[in-house]
């Protein structure tokens, strides 16, 4: 994700960086060159030249407009959709934690002693094991692997290789910690009236876990994309046919600015579509996590020495 201060409007016109510009200009530069080509003929060799009237442009350029303003709305809600469910995890293991720290414990009544230190232990046991699902999450929606991230919070742990073969690991992580709860509660740790609390946040997790993996394995269909670049592309490249007879020498400038127009609206659907990814517009998902990871980890009392460093913008870019 890009994160930068509001610059100036001049300084907006020229960016680069984080822009469709990075991906297009190739493209605009074909088109660009594919004008100059028409162009020279038409004024070199006109009986060659081949001319169009503008109308089917005009109509074309209309409902191509509106067709990828349709897709591009489309990409958005996925991105939104994406970034929405992540607040929720992010307010869901803060919840998860707070109940942890005050709801297991070895003594009951009103009056409730000092947490013995197995108490505390399995407190952030279970704080650890939420930080490997919303790691382990974030790799699985990334496609890369989790393990050095779970073995640092699990040093030693000797399940962890089993979760880890497993095809869907957060889900593997998730059931380690039903199981936790429900041994809690077998211990006398938990009150039969709290179980259900704890396991409701667990329940929330997997439910935000399926709404990602919905989008992830769910992209726009393959047609209407294919549509959408192949119906820019001809409008682009049939474009010089229709212009050269009005604008002149100056038409591969005014198609370059077109094809500017159009190829970066598909670029930006494109780049959107898929949020969990490493794009520079795509969602922070490493900033998410370790900060969900630093919020946990406080909230249980962990020194400040055991915090991970929080992420920070490099090139104002967040990953």
């Amino acid at each position: 994700m890009i994160v930068t201060e509001k610059e100036s409007w001049l300084g907006m016109i020229f960016a680069v960086h984080g822009t469709t510009m990075e991906l297009i200009w190739p493209r605009v530069g074909v088109v660009f060159c594919w004008s100059i080509l028409i162009t020279t003929i038409a004024y070199l060799f006109p009986e060659h030249a081949y001319t169009l009237t503008m109308a089917p442009f005009t109509v074309v350029g209309l409902a191509l407009a509106i067709f990828l303003g349709f897709r591009n709305n489309a990409a958005y809600d996925r991105y939104w959709e994406g970034r929405k469910l992540w607040g929720r995890m992010v307010n869901v293991c803060r919840t998860f934690t707070m109940q942890i720290n005050t709801l297991v414990d070895d003594s009951t009544g009103e009056s409730r002693s000092e947490a013995s230190e197995d108490v505390q232990n399995q407190r952030l046991h279970m704080v650890r094991l939420i930080i490997c699902h919303i790691h382990a999450l974030r790799h699985r929606l990334r496609d890369t692997d989790a393990a050095a991230d779970l073995e640092e919070q699990l040093p030693g742990d000797k399940l962890l290789k089993r979760d880890l073969a497993q095809d869907n690991v957060p889900a593997a992580i998730a059931d380690r910690i039903s199981r936790q709860i429900n041994a809690a509660w077998r211990s006398g740790r938990l009150d039969k009236y709290h179980v259900p609390l704890l396991h409701n946040c667990l329940t929330e997790m997997m439910g935000i876990q399926g709404g990602c993996e919905r989008i992830k394995s769910t992209p726009i269909p393959f047609t209407y994309s294919v549509l959408t670049h192949r119906t820019v592309f001809i409008y682009c490249m049939a474009l010089p046919c229709g212009l050269h007879d009005t604008v002149g020498l100056m038409t591969p400038v005014v198609v370059a600015l077109v094809a500017y127009f159009f190829l970066g609206l598909d670029a930006v659907g494109d780049e959107i579509e898929q949020p969990f990814m490493t794009d520079d517009n795509d969602l922070p998902l490493l900033q998410l996590t370790t900060m969900i990871e630093r919020n946990v980890l406080q909230l249980s009392g962990r020194p400040e020495e055991e915090l991970p460093e929080q992420i920070t913008p490099v090139d104002h870019l967040l990953i």
